[in-house]
């Protein structure tokens, strides 16, 4: 069976007045994923001023230091 919505569908309350719409599955899954993605940049666009200050200030470490630093997993 396939199914889609041809135009836009509202929810109304008792009054009339929209309170939700409909959404085929398809869009629901891009807005989904658009909502992540936007998210996922918002959180880098925070972070990034404090990376930099700490790059800047030299306190970082590599892959190689970090290595070193731990302590070993074999038993």
């Amino acid at each position: 069976m396939k199914f889609a919505i041809a135009e836009e569908q509202f929810v109304t309350d008792p009054r009339g007045e929209r309170v939700g719409v409909l959404l085929d599955l398809p869009t629901y899954k891009r807005l989904r994923e658009a909502e992540e993605e936007l998210s996922d940049i918002r959180a880098y666009d925070a972070a990034r001023p404090k990376v930099a200050t700490e790059l800047a200030a030299g306190n970082f470490t590599t892959l190689a230091g970090y290595r070193a630093r731990r302590p070993s997993r074999r038993s």
